[in-house]
């Protein structure tokens, strides 16, 4: 049923994560190559203050990041898969353009969240959406 998500754990060595939203936006469904990927995303999301709301529309800016919502865990995971299912089947390893670009996107939404004080007062600034298809998210990669 959830082929790829399967595929990713089990094969490629990918962490997963599903959580209820406390702010209403549903149950969550989560990929990273790092489980502190998705702790990140998780936290962030959970936050309750303003820093929330620019760390989400960034989440939420792009078609192919593994990090999705549903009304149930159910809806949440068939979400993800058929997000995965856009990919390149060729995408969906460690190792992939895809893997790099998940990567990059957390680790710049981490590194604006760090040293920031209450209320986006420090680090929000530098987050800009990120390309919203997957095929415009690489030719933002260096070679």
């Amino acid at each position: 049923m959830f082929e790829r998500i399967d595929n990713l754990v089990t094969k490629h060595g990918f962490s997963f994560q599903a959580w209820d939203d406390r702010y209403s936006k549903g149950v969550w469904a989560a990929l990273g190559v790092w489980e502190n990927q998705i702790d990140t995303v998780r936290d962030l999301s959970s936050d309750g203050d303003l820093d929330m709301i620019p760390a989400m529309e960034f989440v939420f800016s792009t078609g192919w990041l593994p990090y999705v919502t549903g009304r149930s865990l159910l809806e949440a995971m068939q979400v993800l898969e058929n997000r995965l299912a856009e990919l390149p089947a060729d995408q969906l390893n460690r190792e992939s353009d895809w893997a790099t670009l998940v990567c990059g996107a957390i680790e710049t939404l981490r590194d604006s969240t760090d040293g920031r004080s209450n209320y986006g007062e420090i680090g929000f600034a530098q987050l800009s959406n990120l390309p919203y298809s997957f095929e415009a998210a690489l030719a933002t990669i260096e070679r």
